[in-house]
């Protein structure tokens, strides 16, 4: 693949990224304002906003998935360094080829194994509560699924770049 096809995609998985965690970002401060008014609703006029519960139930999944990849990107994710940091260079950068090797691994799986439930819940309209308030979950179903290939393909992009440094540093330790 020519380098510049890859620049390009590199870009493009880096604004997909950024858009989806926009939106997640966008729709926390959307919920904080429904439960708001919800709480203002009872406390005030004892008339409580219907389908709540369920709305920021499907709502945090959603907005989980679709801030992971980036989350993931930036480094923000909790992490220990209790063993890394006993480690040396070398040793700290095999576990991390370890760790993103079985990142990309699990969310890759989570997609195969998720995509026919995905299509079966579109195929039946599949719903989350009882009526007054029915939620759509067969989007986040979607978005589940695109979260997780992103973060897999973000796994992926870390593991390349522990390999790239590692192959850097034995060429200069050549010289």
């Amino acid at each position: 693949m020519p380098k510049a096809v890859g620049t390009l995609m590199l870009r493009i998985h880096y604004k997909v990224m950024a858009v989806l965690n926009a939106i997640g970002t966008a729709w926390v401060g959307g919920i904080t304002l429904l439960i708001c008014s919800d709480i203002l609703g009872r406390a005030l006029f004892s008339f409580p906003i219907i389908g709540v519960p369920e709305i920021v139930k499907v709502s945090v999944v959603a907005i989980v998935w679709l801030q992971m990849a980036h989350t993931l990107k930036i480094g923000g994710h909790l992490r220990s360094d209790v063993i890394l940091g006993r480690l040396s260079r070398r040793g700290r950068a095999i576990m991390n080829l370890i760790a993103y090797a079985l990142g990309a691994v699990i969310f890759g799986l989570l997609v195969f194994s998720g995509w026919p439930t995905m299509i079966l819940a579109w195929e039946m309209g599949e719903f989350e509560g009882e009526l007054p308030v029915r939620v759509p979950t067969y989007p986040l179903r979607s978005i589940v699924l695109l979260g997780a290939g992103l973060t897999s393909l973000q796994f992926l992009l870390l593991a390349a770049e522990v390999i790239g440094g590692m192959l850097a540093r034995s060429a200069e330790e050549r010289r």
